[in-house]
């Protein structure tokens, strides 16, 4: 019995080692990932018009996604409701909600994976696509 379990334990280990994953850092650990991650939060409250999403590659050739809302849409807050991956296209859905408090002018969500496969398509849940920003790194 006891081996059973180790079994499936190690089999676990195996399929969850076999799909890339995605994270959310914490804005207050922005600093943690790149410099260019806070200049450019930075820059998308100075213009709180820019609506879109930007990709930096952070730690061992990690990705990072800054998915932005604009200023028109202050009151909601992004969450990630899933990331697809296939040998063709990485699609990230992001689902916005209200917000408790509007305390950014232009609202965004910071999103971490471990690699991007051809096409890259952000949506929010009604299959909306964002575009991405013309950001000059």
């Amino acid at each position: 019995m006891r081996s059973r379990w180790i079994w499936l334990f190690v089999i676990m280990l195996l399929l969850a080692g076999c799909q890339p994953s995605y994270w959310v850092l914490e804005k207050d650990r922005i600093g943690e990932g790149s410099p260019d991650l806070e200049i450019y939060a930075n820059y998308l409250q100075m213009h709180d018009d820019v609506k879109g999403y930007q990709v930096f590659t952070v730690l061992e050739g990690r990705k990072m996604v800054i998915v932005s809302l604009g200023s028109s849409e202050k009151d909601k807050k992004l969450e990630v409701s899933g990331v697809k991956y296939s040998p063709k296209e990485t699609i990230v859905t992001v689902k916005r909600k209200p917000a408790s408090k509007a305390n950014e002018k232009n609202p965004y969500i910071l999103i971490g994976l471990d690699k991007i496969e051809e096409e890259f398509i952000v949506q929010d849940e009604t299959g909306n696509r964002f575009k991405e920003t013309d950001y000059q790194q």
